[in-house]
């Protein structure tokens, strides 16, 4: 007769440092593998990836029985079970590919850390069985917990609107004498590199924005500090904020031949890829990256090409997880900026204005109307970041109809004027003539 006890007054916990629930030796006397298989979905949890509050878990854990010690085998089941309680939680916020691809840094930052997703618990069963002591777990584990520490360690995609970015990489094929890179061209083209592809390809997939550089001449006008395949940190910087982005990736790719093989129509190819990325607000370097990798081809375009694709994937992975990580946790603090705007010849005007102010302008977090006459609105404006950066963003983001005139900027505020579009520049210079 197959005997079970279920263990109702199992103790929950409210801390994992907390030595665990008396070992009880008339529990052993049901078979060992009564309980051999993990149970079914979250009890009482709704198991999609959205959910972020406390979800219910039974997991099976097992330690292994040394000299016959059974409470320190217990020990390390429930432990073992209380890992597995957290792996299955994280299974239902992130994918199965997610899941494979972070599994190094998963088990790093969070397989092992139990006690930080973990409220409360109760051992339901146990056994022993072929040297092993088993367990069942029910756990209580909070998933805004878990999702926190993903975005933390730059797993899990924030909520947060992440960053444009816009690519400066050069890059140098086996054979080739110098690199080549797109903002050296007359007229740059829609062609990519191979590292800008996979980087690129990579983090659009994770979310981020990307700036197409084929269309900058049809806006900025390339000065000879760009010539060059070594650009600066502060040139790249200050081109990318004039082409909307919030982040430039600087760097390159180089591809050589290392050598032959054994086989003598096979070389070895090897590419190195560095990268680093820098915020276009204030010149800030928010991630770097390195990677080598190399392979054995026949023909040295196609080796160097696939070294540069490995190399760069790599790369792509390590400056996600920075560039996410940094730009959740280290926000710009919102700050009030005065506002005084001129030139309203039309209250429809204003309304449009202070809309695409809102809606449109990264940092904005809020506009307050302090008054309003026939000529002059004053605000106040919620900001991540200063007078200057705002006066900045504002002329580089023109809208329809309307452009800004900025008139003068000081650490209170900034004063402006709006502009028709349709007006022609003598009528504009009359107007300010006039004081109108």
């Amino acid at each position: 007769m197959l005997l079970l006890i279920l263990l109702g007054s199992a103790s929950a916990f409210n801390s994992l440092g907390q030595a665990p629930e008396p070992f009880r030796p008339w529990s052993l006397i049901f078979p060992g593998n009564a309980f051999s298989a993990q149970l079914g979905p979250p009890v009482g949890a709704a198991a999609g990836r959205e959910t972020r509050g406390p979800v219910t878990v039974d997991v099976i854990g097992r330690g292994t029985i040394y000299r016959d010690n059974l409470a320190k085998a217990r020990s390390s089941a429930i432990a073992d079970a209380l890992q597995g309680v957290v792996e299955k939680a994280v299974g239902l916020v992130l994918s199965t590919a997610s899941v494979v691809e972070d599994f190094h840094l998963l088990s790093d930052r969070v397989y092992n850390q139990t006690e930080a997703f973990i409220s409360d618990y109760k051992v339901l069963a146990e056994s022993t069985s072929g040297g092993y002591y088993r367990v069942l777990v029910r756990a209580t584990v909070s998933l805004s917990a878990i999702q926190d520490r993903l975005q933390t360690t730059g797993v899990l995609m924030t909520d947060k609107e992440l960053p444009m970015l816009l690519f400066f990489l050069s890059e140098q094929h086996v054979g080739q004498s110098s690199p080549t890179y797109w903002w050296g061209q007359a007229s740059p083209g829609s062609d990519l590199s191979v590292a800008e592809k996979a980087l690129s390809e990579y983090m659009r997939n994770k979310g981020f924005p990307i700036t197409d550089h084929s269309e900058i001449n049809r806006e900025v006008d390339l000065t000879p500090e760009y010539m060059r395949p070594e650009i600066s940190d502060d040139a790249a910087a200050s081109l990318g904020k004039q082409l909307g982005a919030d982040v430039v990736i600087i760097g390159g790719g180089v591809a050589r031949y290392s050598g032959n093989v054994s086989d003598m129509n096979m070389r070895s190819i090897q590419a190195r890829v560095s990268a680093r990325a820098v915020r276009t607000d204030n010149g800030m370097i928010v991630a770097s990256s390195e990677e080598t990798k190399g392979v054995v081809n026949g023909d040295d375009g196609a080796g160097g090409r696939k070294a540069l694709a490995l190399s760069a994937s790599a790369v792509a992975q390590d400056l996600t997880r920075q560039i996410i990580s940094k730009w959740r946790e280290d926000p710009q603090q919102a700050v009030s900026v005065g506002l005084v705007v001129k030139g309203i010849r039309e209250y429809a005007d204003f309304v449009r204005f202070r809309k695409h102010l809102k809606n449109d302008i990264r940092g904005v977090k809020n506009v307050h109307l302090l008054s309003i006459t026939t000529d002059e609105a004053k605000m106040d404006v919620e900001f991540a970041g200063n007078a200057k950066t705002l006066a900045d963003d504002l002329v580089l983001r023109p809208f329809d109809d309307l452009s800004v005139s900025i008139i003068e900027v000081s650490e209170e505020g900034v004063l402006l004027e709006l502009i028709p579009t349709g007006m022609h520049e003598g009528q504009y210079e009359e107007r300010i003539t006039n004081n109108e």
